[in-house]
């Protein structure tokens, strides 16, 4: 270590500025410890701000009739939210923006029969529960004499991401460093950050964990898999209003998950995910867009698509590997020493895996001792990510 480098000892350093490493840094903090966050580029600018921003609580992952492993590990995830953005939970996220209190799952005529006796069942009575064909309770783009299928309300809110990104951000600002040049590491432990204006700034922490998703590849012991999504949006003024819904098909993945944002000039922007996503990496853009195009017609028919505008992207999934790269049930964790890799796999899980790496620290017998240092007072902080239907890059139909 060069000793004209001022060096700072930190309790806990995260590499990684997505949800699970502000979720990290938020516990730890309040339970004393001396933690940065490290980003090199936006906060939450991988895979967290791509989120449609549901707070599953598993249902969708139980379309076959039986509560999987990914249901039973998401299934209190909502009510947790649910108190960190009311003020009452471990971190506090009053600031963020909640999009919907509740969102629907919905079916066609075709697979009705299988879903009603699905829901029927107790193991999801307490969450959910079956809307009448009522003005009042269908979601108004629902509302329409043509529609013949059956939907379910369910009890699972959706945020507006980058206002979680920002709460984090307002409540734990002296904590994030922007360092945008690769960080240098040496073999006792160090981190040096670097950036094009200021001094190198080494730290030491007791304990290293990375939460940077692709990012993780720097650590070859921590093997990943990547599960990519070419994701849809739509926009214009034939759109019939916001839904927040997943449509059901005849397999396990919802057809299509439909969420509503408002971009930076006020337009109504439907964000499309599910089984359109996950098979559409198979597609080009013009390939998506027809598409979603066709889809769209077929579940909502009475809504004139012509004129609407539609644009994509790609975004990479990064999880710890799995036998045959299937989705992980839940987050995962891999430890070498006093380093650790995490995922987090859904941003619902979040909460859950910061009280893992919590546990983690505490077994590395880190004691909680609060950062003061001025040395961090000056240091560039990083900002929050776009929305991406707010890229100037893309191109919309």
């Amino acid at each position: 270590m060069n000793p004209a480098i001022p060096a700072i000892n930190v309790d806990v350093a995260i590499i990684g500025g997505g949800i699970a490493g502000l979720w990290l840094l938020a516990r730890l903090r309040e339970r004393g410890y001396g933690v940065v966050l490290i980003e090199a580029d936006r906060l939450g600018s991988g895979q967290t701000i791509c989120a449609q921003g549901i707070i599953h609580g598993g249902a969708k992952y139980s379309l076959h009739g039986s509560l999987s492993d990914s249901a039973q590990a998401i299934a209190g995830m909502p009510a947790r939210w649910w108190h960190c953005l009311s003020g009452a939970g471990e971190v506090d996220l009053r600031e963020a923006r909640l999009l919907a209190d509740h969102q629907y799952l919905w079916a066609t005529s075709a697979p009705s029969s299988r879903l009603t006796a699905f829901f029927a069942s107790k193991l999801m009575q307490s969450r959910m529960e079956k809307v009448e064909k009522v003005a009042d309770d269908l979601p108004a783009t629902l509302q329409h004499p043509q529609f013949r299928g059956v939907a379910y309300r369910l009890d699972e809110p959706i945020v507006d991401v980058a206002s979680v990104l920002t709460a984090f951000a307002h409540s734990y600002q002296d904590a994030l460093l922007f360092s945008p040049e690769p960080i240098s590491s040496a073999v006792n432990g160090t981190l040096t950050l670097h950036h094009p204006d200021r001094l190198p700034l080494t730290l030491l922490p007791a304990c290293i964990v990375f939460t940077a998703g692709t990012g993780n590849t720097a650590l070859p012991w921590a093997a990943q898999q990547l599960r990519p999504l070419h994701m849809v949006m739509a926009r214009g003024v034939n759109l019939p209003g916001p839904l927040y819904a997943h449509c059901l098909g005849v397999s396990d993945t919802p057809r299509v998950t439909v969420t509503s944002h408002t971009d930076a000039e006020g337009r109504l922007i439907w964000y499309l995910g599910g089984g359109l996503a996950e098979t559409g990496v198979k597609r080009n853009r013009g390939q998506q867009i027809q598409v979603a195009r066709q889809e769209l017609t077929v579940l909502l028919p009475w809504v004139d698509w012509t004129a609407v505008q539609f644009a994509t992207f790609t975004v990479q999934r990064a999880e710890a590997r799995q036998p045959g790269g299937v989705r992980p049930a839940c987050f995962s964790l891999r430890r070498e020493g006093r380093i650790i890799a995490a995922w987090p796999t859904k941003l619902a899980l979040a909460p859950l895996l910061a009280e893992q790496l919590e546990q983690q620290v505490r077994t590395l017998a880190v004691q909680p001792q609060p950062l003061a240092s001025c040395e961090l007072a000056d240091w560039p902080r990083p900002e929050i990510a776009i929305s991406p239907w707010d890229r100037e890059e893309l191109a919309w139909s």
